[in-house]
């Protein structure tokens, strides 16, 4: 959003540079570049304050929303019948390290995935309406191509997702047979099958291998299809110099709504 209104400053700015040697003579010229870097001043001040009060409440509430799911988690782990508590899914280390593990997964979420699924919503919504607002000629013919950088992500994110539950499998076989060998790790040792133990262990492990560097590969193909934006950026260059040239567009507007789409893909 920032970025955006810093785009309205820039392309007066640009304007303003475009046209100095025609305003030479005139007071106009100077006066508007003064007013837009006072107002680059003011909107880095605005920014931090509000990227300090993002960082602070975010914070602030995943911690209250944490002790809350603790405490309540606690008092419902209490008001189990006492043959709950004879189960091994309910040992003392699994109930602090569900306490634990689970809690700090969710304060995670909160305090960061949360504003970050925010701030890119954001940016997406407000980078079409300022593109909009600076030329809705070059929004308008540049709005199909916003497919090529929103495709390839959306396609990266459920293969990420089919390959991290298959990891999250291959894990669980694997912690399941650590498991099995130390609860009968006697029975392990009368028959001597560690070393059948730890080929099945590494298969899994081998297996889980193959899986992360799919991960990888999948990761690169991603960042790498945001280079595309290039050759929208070729487009935009182009359409927009004929705007320029035959429908009396501002450079510097042509410039901003350009900026403005290519952010809102990205």
């Amino acid at each position: 959003m920032s970025t955006n209104c810093l785009l309205v400053f820039a392309s007066r700015l640009m304007n303003s540079l475009g046209f100095g040697q025609i305003q030479q003579n005139n007071g106009h010229f100077m006066d508007e570049v003064e007013q837009c870097s006072l107002s680059f001043v003011y909107l880095g001040l605005a920014v931090m304050l509000m990227a300090f009060l993002e960082g602070y409440c975010w914070s602030k509430t995943s911690e209250r929303q944490v002790l809350k799911i603790r405490y309540k988690y606690l008092e419902a782990i209490l008001r189990q019948e006492v043959g709950f508590f004879d189960s091994q899914e309910a040992t003392t280390s699994e109930i602090i390290n569900s306490i634990s593990k689970d809690t700090c997964l969710i304060g995670e979420v909160l305090s960061e995935k949360v504003p970050i699924f925010l701030m890119h919503a954001s940016v997406f919504i407000s980078g079409l309406a300022f593109s909009t607002y600076f030329s809705w000629r070059l929004s308008l013919v540049a709005f199909p191509l916003l497919l090529l950088l929103i495709i390839p992500g959306m396609i990266y994110g459920k293969y990420l997702l089919l390959l991290s539950k298959k990891c999250q499998k291959e894990y669980g076989k694997a912690n399941t047979i650590i498991e099995q060998a130390l609860c009968s790790i006697k029975t392990v040792y009368s028959f001597t099958a560690e070393r059948r133990i730890l080929e099945r262990y590494s298969s899994i492990l081998e297996r889980t291998t193959k899986l992360g560097i799919k991960q990888g590969i999948a990761k690169g193909l991603a960042v790498g299809s945001t280079g595309l934006s290039f050759a929208i950026w070729a487009f935009l260059a182009w359409y927009g110099s004929r705007l320029v040239m035959y429908k009396g567009e501002s450079g510097g507007r042509i410039y901003a709504a350009g900026v403005s789409f290519v952010l809102s893909g990205l």
